[in-house]
Order: structure tokens, then C-alpha cells, then sequence
């Protein structure tokens, strides 16, 4: 009895043979016959087997897969899952560095002017991206009505400042207005209000501009320094449309070329050692 009791692992995995066979077995017969009822009598005894050999399966996967072969696979999976989180990180931080780097340049391409980097940490949309909070405030010399840009062009103008933030009416404000020039004729004029087409924001419209003035599709169109809120030559857009049918007040539409949806650094002008061209 003691020895068959010692065999008691090879009889479970004969038995297990064996019900592997006879279930094979049924599962050809039954799929081979064309007798419906052959195959209702069957499903009862199939349920069983099926039952009986993932048991079976269970047993010999606890039996021979040892404790340490168990603790190396969970090992894998947190060392996985590790380097899945640190290669995640890693594009994320070259992402940032890339932005950095192209607002680096453009500080650098601009010496006359003083810059403060932020971050955007907020967003207020109605229905577009309209007002924005930066991480920088009057702790950094950033008062109302200092300019924000990108490389990309005009984000807008401070509107309210607290110690280490502000809040910065951005050009999808409908009410935002600033003072622009064409750059290849230096004609004047302003910039401001949304046009939109078919329920999607396309650009901002130009107006003012002299009645002989000579404004084509492809013009680059900067800041005049007008006002003194903005800096003169700050990029602004692009004549994407001009208005020669003389339907509605505008002159032209702009590109609007700064993503506010993505936007996630801007820099803010805190000061002005000269104009630029």
C-alpha cells in the first residue's frame, strides 16, 4: 500500500492521460456525427472531462513549476513594467527639451529682449482656448499687460498677476486687440477677432489697414510696437485670405499658428532694451 501510495504522481498523471484520450474521443465522434442527439447526450460527459483536465493542468502547473521559478517570473514582470516607466519618462523628458531648446534659440535670436520662461498650468475655454495661467508671477517681475509669445507667435497679454502665477488673455479672446504691420510694405493696421468656418477656428482678422494698401495671401504680419503693450516685429501670422470682395469690414485673415490646446511653455517680455526691425 506504501508503495502505491509513493506512485501516487504517476498514477495522476496516468489518469490524466487517460482522460485526455477519452476526451479527444468524444470531441472527434461528436464533431464527426451528424447525429444531434449522439451529441446532447454527450455535452454532459465533455463538461465533466473539460473540468476534470484543467484541474489536471492546475495540479501539474503547481507541482513542477517551483516557488523560485514563480518568484523570478513576478521579478520580470516589475522589471518590465520598470523599464516600460523609465522609457516613458525618457521621451518625455527629451520632448520638453526639444521645446526648451527652440525657445532657447529664439531668446538667443532676440537679445533686446528680457524674457521670463513659464509653464502653462491651466486652461480656460469659451469655446476656445481664451485665457491661459502661467507658473510665473510678480515674484519674477511679470506685471499686467507684459506680452507672452512663442517661436510660433503672439499668445497674448498678462491680465491679472499673483506672487507666483498670471493669467494671460490669449488671441482667442473674441475682445483681444493688438497692432500689426505687414512686413513687406510696413503698412499698419490691427489684428483681432475670431473668423471661423464651418464651426472651426481658421485665423484672426486684420482691419484698418490704408485704403491703398498693398496686402497679399502669403504676407508676414508683425507686431507694430503701436500701443506699447507689444514689442515692435513680433511674428504674429500669415495672410492666409485677403478680402478683395470687400465682404465685411476686414481687410485679411491671419493665421492663428500658436496650438493653445498644446501649448505648454510660453515666454513672457519683462523688458525692452530696444526695438527690433
Amino acid at each position: 500500500m506504501r508503495k502505491l501510495w509513493k506512485m501516487r504522481p504517476m498514477w495522476i498523471a496516468l489518469i490524466a492521460i487517460v482522460l485526455l484520450i477519452v476526451l479527444a474521443a468524444f470531441t472527434a465522434n461528436g464533431r464527426g456525427s451528424g447525429d444531434g442527439l449522439f451529441r446532447t447526450a454527450l455535452t454532459p460527459v465533455a463538461d465533466f472531462l473539460h473540468s476534470v483536465q484543467k484541474e489536471v493542468g492546475g495540479f501539474f502547473t503547481r507541482v513542477f513549476t517551483p516557488d523560485t521559478l514563480r518568484e523570478e517570473n513576478e521579478q520580470l514582470r516589475e522589471t518590465v513594467l520598470l523599464q516600460q516607466q523609465q522609457l516613458a519618462l525618457l521621451d518625455e523628458t527629451e520632448k520638453e527639451n526639444a521645446r526648451l531648446t527652440e525657445l532657447l534659440n529664439y531668446v538667443e535670436t532676440n537679445p533686446n529682449l528680457r524674457f521670463v520662461t513659464a509653464s502653462v498650468i491651466g486652461r480656460d475655454s469659451n469655446p476656445y482656448i481664451d485665457t491661459i495661467t502661467l507658473n510665473a508671477g510678480s515674484r519674477s517681475g511679470v506685471t499686467e499687460k507684459m506680452a507672452v509669445i512663442t517661436p510660433d507667435g503672439v499668445v497674448g497679454r498678462v491680465s491679472e498677476v499673483g506672487p507666483n502665477w498670471c493669467r494671460v488673455k490669449t488671441m482667442c479672446d473674441e475682445k483681444m486687440r493688438i497692432s500689426v504691420m505687414v512686413q513687406r510694405t510696413r503698412d499698419e493696421g490691427m489684428l483681432g477677432g475670431l473668423y471661423e468656418q464651418d464651426g472651426e477656428l481658421i485665423g484672426t482678422l486684420l482691419y484698418y489697414l490704408p485704403g491703398k494698401a498693398d496686402v497679399r495671401t502669403g504676407d508676414t504680419i508683425r507686431t507694430s510696437g503701436i500701443g506699447g503693450f507689444f514689442p515692435k516685429g513680433l511674428y504674429v501670422g500669415t495672410v492666409i485670405a485677403v478680402n478683395e470682395e470687400g465682404k465685411g469690414t476686414h481687410d485679411a485673415i491671419v493665421s492663428m499658428d500658436v496650438d493653445f490646446l498644446h501649448l505648454e511653455e510660453a515666454l513672457i517680455v519683462v523688458g525692452v532694451d530696444e526695438a527690433i526691425g
